[in-house]
């Protein structure tokens, strides 16, 4: 409560004035503001708890793997004025979940961990040893793809979310990479496993390819 003072232009006034009412008590004018009622917490549709729940999924991965996202999503996010982490979310968004809300999880199949237009991998096999990663893959037939791009691969560790990456692998023409790891990363490890293509002048990357997941 608020006494104004006589004189004023309020004191001349009394009722309500916006949230403000006016009135008169023990010869004195007053000034209180009403109080507003509560919102009520607008109800969320399926279709808007459905996206949310999709980022929720998302984010964990993505977040992990945040470094090897800067390389993956590195032109679509420059051409769009965002984040990599953005691009590959809102990229991910669309192709990158299965499953009805509330039982959405990641689609490992069509998860992308790097996007372009680059020709990607082919008919690519992927062998554990007990120190590496072995990885193979077809010639391009198109003839489009150059033979000097790179392989990127992203092995992610789901049993203790982390991953490792090459960022410069073997030259498309050689058909095969090998990625050494220590075998105290490999055994009793889950991993799922993904490779693409990079150009080293242009920095270009062609849409990643799902190897599997390897349990060793």
């Amino acid at each position: 409560m608020a006494i104004l003072q006589e004189g004023t232009v309020l004191a001349g006034i009394r009722g309500k004035i916006g949230n403000i009412t006016i009135y008169q008590w023990k010869n004195k004018v007053c000034a209180r503001m009403i109080p507003t009622k509560p919102r009520k917490k607008r109800i969320r549709t399926v279709p808007q708890q459905t996206q949310s729940n999709k980022l929720k999924v998302l984010s964990p991965l993505l977040n992990v793997i945040a470094p090897f996202l800067r390389t993956g999503f590195k032109q679509i996010a420059a051409n769009r004025g965002i984040t990599a982490n953005n691009a590959a979310k809102s990229v991910n968004m669309l192709t990158g979940i299965k499953g009805e809300f509330p039982e959405q999880e990641i689609n490992w199949n069509t998860v992308l961990v790097a996007d372009g237009e680059l020709i990607k991998p082919e008919n690519v096999m992927v062998t554990v040893s007990e120190n590496a990663f072995n990885f193979t893959w077809e010639q391009d037939n198109t003839v489009i793809g150059s033979p000097n791009d790179r392989a990127i691969i992203l092995l992610y560790d789901k049993t203790y979310h982390r991953f490792h990456a090459n960022y410069s692998g073997a030259r498309r023409a050689e058909l095969k990479d090998t990625f050494y790891l220590d075998p105290f990363y490999i055994k009793n490890h889950t991993y799922e496993v993904f490779i693409a293509f990079k150009d080293v002048m242009s920095d270009e990357v062609s849409k990643s390819v799902y190897c599997g997941r390897f349990t060793n």
